[in-house]
């Protein structure tokens, strides 16, 4: 993808239509493995609408400002409620979108996913790559769009209520995917 892409916004324009796709298949107003063109049509194919998918999870890439743009995933910073007295910030690269804001068409507000790995128990970093399904956090953060120079889908899915256990197993996959990216 081209940093110098000033006539329209790619990025923007896929999230539009992620955020059109989702909300017609599911109410997506509150928070709580292929191209993007895939996910879509089978978000919105009439063979898999039986399905309960309701998300489309993707993550964002990097703008221009460095030799590796366009491969570095951006990691969103969201707070999460742990219980009636308690809240803490939490990282994730993996999104799914809650709206487009209305007056400002590239500005959308994104909650932060947590992968539910393969295996409960890995060994390695590649276990650490390879997911099941998608936890919502219900933590969310607004983003401006046009800041992106690309978008990675994943299938889609129906996200999942995680336990502490399962917040916790998802924290520790983003914490070892946010290591690698800073060695």
């Amino acid at each position: 993808m081209s940093c110098k892409c000033k006539k329209s916004n790619c990025v923007c324009e896929k999230v539009r239509k992620i955020a059109a796709a989702q909300d017609e298949v599911a109410n997506n107003d509150c928070c709580r493995a292929g191209s993007c063109e895939k996910s879509l049509r089978d978000l919105l194919s009439p063979a898999a609408n039986g399905n309960g998918n309701d998300t489309i999870p993707f993550m964002l890439l990097c703008g221009c400002e460095s030799a590796l743009s366009g491969l570095l995933p951006y990691f969103a910073w969201g707070v999460r409620n742990v219980n009636t007295s308690c809240f803490g910030p939490i990282p994730s690269p993996f999104f799914r979108v809650k709206k487009i804001k209305e007056d400002d068409k590239c500005c959308a507000v994104l909650e932060l996913l947590y992968p539910s790995l393969c295996d409960s128990t890995p060994d390695s970093l590649l276990d650490f790559i390879e997911y099941d399904g998608w936890y919502a956090t219900g933590a969310c953060v607004e983003v401006d769009l046009s800041n992106f120079t690309g978008i990675t889908c994943f299938p889609p899915t129906t996200t999942m209520t995680p336990t502490a256990s399962n917040m916790q197993a998802g924290i520790n996959a983003v914490n070892a995917l946010r290591n690698q990216q800073a060695k």
